[in-house]
């Protein structure tokens, strides 16, 4: 879809919202300015990040500058021009596009501005620096639980979108478990696909195996939590919602609520409070030239991007209550409703 150079412009004006703090920042008493461009409020998690990435810039005593692209490539360029106008000193870019993100990456650089990926890498750029969770650790986890559950069987692995790195870190980190149970005769993989990252390809691609193959799926392994929430869709259209146990990533509500529910056997958490609180330290000390902490370094196709990783954890239902309620990610009242 074309959007007009003035919708675009009055785009990115709504979709910017300035929080400040009240103390002093930085640099001879001045306040870091650190913009934080994020994809889309649609994602459960987008919206808990921001409001942890502004709370942790506020006790730094900076001030963040947040922008929602609404899932629109076009418009987070428009907004990270725009952050660069207002004299943003260090940018943070949660990409909708993994490649044309790269423009946002040399419009700082020519201003001088170092940058910052957020949960997912931006392509081909002489990126600074990258922070995510360890998502081929996540894809072990999942893959770990799943076969306690189904040591041997048939399998359906639905990964992501193979352009974003994470999803073929996510499936890696699958095979780096079933593998050796496949040379064993154990487990057969009935079905391996990447996807895109929603639930209407989940229930898709779910749909293509229950309605095409004459054998029964006894577990799937599914990247995301999105396209979870098409797989048992499809499954419950067969009777086999909460029967065939399915793994998701991400701990959105909606999954919390089917774990809890038992439709979904595990997501994994990656904690949204140490992503956003660690993204904006890094922001602010590289407007201090204070050492920037990292704990490993990947490749983007032009640079490896000095980058620090979260570890995730695996949610089930005896551990949700610790891990999701008690850790305050989400209430009682909103993982035990029935809506």
């Amino acid at each position: 879809m074309t959007i007009s150079k003035n919708l675009m412009l009055s785009l990115v004006i709504i979709g910017t919202l300035v929080l400040s703090c009240s103390t002093a920042g930085s640099k001879g008493g001045s306040k870091a300015k650190i913009g934080f461009l994020i994809r889309g409020f649609v994602i459960d998690r987008c919206a808990k990040e921001r409001d942890f990435f502004v709370e942790r810039m506020n006790q730094l005593g900076g001030e963040a500058i947040i922008a929602d692209a609404q899932e629109n490539d076009q418009l987070q360029i428009e907004q990270g021009k725009q952050m660069l106008e207002k004299g943003v000193q260090a940018l943070v870019i949660f990409p909708v596009n993994l490649t044309t993100s790269a423009a946002i990456i040399r419009a700082a650089h020519d201003k001088g501005v170092p940058t910052i990926a957020y949960e997912s890498l931006i392509q081909n750029s002489e990126l600074d620096y990258y922070i995510s969770a360890d998502n081929r650790k996540g894809g072990r986890l999942m893959a770990e639980h799943m076969v306690k559950r189904v040591p041997q069987g048939n399998y359906v692995i639905i990964g992501g979108d193979k352009s974003d790195r994470n999803a073929i870190l996510i499936k890696e980190g699958n095979y780096d478990v079933v593998k050796p149970l496949i040379k064993e005769g154990k487990i057969k993989v009935l079905y391996d696909i990447y996807a895109d990252w929603t639930a209407s390809e989940g229930y898709k691609e779910m749909k293509r195996v229950l309605d095409l193959s004459d054998i029964q799926p006894d577990a799937v392994l599914c990247s995301n939590d999105g396209m979870a929430t098409g797989i048992i869709k499809a499954l419950d259209e067969y009777g086999l919602a909460g029967k065939i146990p399915v793994t998701g990533l991400d701990a959105e509500l909606s999954a919390c609520q089917r774990v809890a529910q038992g439709t979904q056997f595990v997501t994994i958490f990656k904690s949204f409070k140490k992503q956003a609180y660690a993204a904006a330290e890094m922001a602010f000390k590289l407007t201090t030239g204070e050492k920037v902490e990292t704990n490993a370094e990947v490749f983007n196709g032009v640079r490896n991007v000095p980058t620090f990783l979260i570890n995730p954890i695996a949610v089930e239902k005896d551990n949700l209550k610790e891990i999701i309620i008690d850790g305050k990610v989400y209430s009682e009242q909103q993982v035990y409703s029935k809506n």
